[in-house]
C-alpha cells in the first residue's frame, strides 16, 4: 500500500490541480483493480458529470449518513470515470481523460485528470467491482454520455442502450443488491432538443424501474441555463448550476436510500 498512500498525499477528492500535484499524479493499476477496492454499503458508479463537485458531494452526504438500524457511518466505494456510459460498463473500457475513486475508508485518489492528458486508464466490468465491494446499494449516475451522440448515433443506440441498462440492473439484482439510478440533466439545446432529452430520461426511467431500479429523473432537478458556454459536449455545468443539481438529487436520493436500508 506504499504506493498508494504517496498517491493520496497528491491526490485527494479535491485536487487543486497545480504543478505539483500533477506532477505526482501517477497512474497505479491499484486503483482500477487492486486491494484499494474493499467492501461497503454502497458502490457509486459516475460518468464526467461525478468527477466534479456532483459526485464528490454526493459521496461526502452519503459518508455523513448513518445506517438507521446500526447507527454506523455509511461506507461508499465509488469509481467515476469521463466518458463511460451503460455500455462500457458492461465490459469495462479504457479512460483517456480521468478516473476518480473513493474507497470504504474515506480515502480517495484521482488519476489522469483533465490537466494530465492523455491519460489511458483501463477499468473493469461493472460486475468485477460488484462482486468485489459486495454492496447493499449501487448507484449508477449515467446516461449523459448516451445524450452527447450526434443525431444518428444517438438513434441507431437508442434500444441497445437500454437493453445495457436493463442488463446492469438484473448484475445488481443477481448480486443480492438493490439499485437507484440517477439521470442525467438536462443539456444544452445545441447536444440535444429538450423533446428528446424529456423522451430519453423518460424512456432511461422506465427501463431502470421495470429492472428493479429506483430512479431519480434529473429533468426537474437541473437547468440547462448552467451548461458552461465554452463546453463543447454542452454537458458540462457551470459551480452555481452543478451545486443547485447536486443538492435536489441529494433531496431525493436520501429518502430512497434510508428506505432501502430499513427494508
Amino acid at each position: 500500500m506504499g504506493r498508494i498512500a504517496a498517491l493520496l498525499g497528491a491526490c485527494l477528492l479535491l485536487c487543486n490541480g497545480s504543478a505539483e500535484a500533477r506532477e505526482r499524479d501517477r497512474y497505479d493499476p491499484n486503483i482500477v483493480t487492486g486491494d484499494w477496492i474493499k467492501p461497503a454499503d454502497i458502490l457509486f458508479i459516475g460518468d464526467s458529470e461525478s468527477l466534479g463537485y456532483f459526485g464528490a458531494q454526493l459521496y461526502r452526504a452519503m459518508t455523513d449518513e448513518r445506517d438507521p438500524k446500526t447507527r454506523k457511518p455509511l461506507t461508499v466505494w465509488s469509481f467515476w470515470t469521463c466518458g463511460s456510459d451503460a455500455q462500457s460498463w458492461l465490459s469495462g473500457a479504457t479512460s483517456y481523460c480521468g478516473i476518480r475513486t473513493c474507497n470504504s475508508a474515506g480515502e480517495c485518489a484521482r488519476d489522469h485528470g483533465p490537466d494530465d492528458r492523455p491519460g489511458h486508464v483501463r477499468y473493469a466490468a461493472f460486475q468485477h467491482y460488484l462482486a468485489k465491494v459486495q454492496p447493499r446499494i449501487a448507484i449508477l449516475a449515467l446516461g449523459v454520455n448516451m445524450l452527447s451522440l450526434h443525431d444518428r448515433s444517438f438513434r441507431r443506440s437508442y434500444d441497445g442502450y437500454l437493453e445495457s441498462v436493463t442488463t446492469l440492473a438484473g448484475q445488481v439484482r443477481d448480486a443480492g443488491s438493490r439499485c437507484i439510478w440517477i439521470g442525467p440533466p438536462q443539456v444544452a439545446l445545441r447536444t440535444r432538443s429538450a423533446e428528446d432529452y424529456g423522451r430519453f430520461s423518460f424512456d432511461l426511467g422506465r427501463a431502470a424501474r421495470r429492472a428493479g431500479c429506483g430512479y431519480i429523473d434529473s429533468n426537474p432537478l437541473s437547468d440547462r441555463r448552467y451548461v458552461a458556454p465554452r463546453d463543447s459536449e454542452g454537458i458540462h455545468y457551470q459551480p452555481a448550476g452543478e451545486k443547485a443539481w447536486q443538492a435536489k438529487v441529494w433531496a431525493a436520493l436520501r429518502p430512497i436510500l434510508i428506505g432501502l436500508l430499513n427494508g
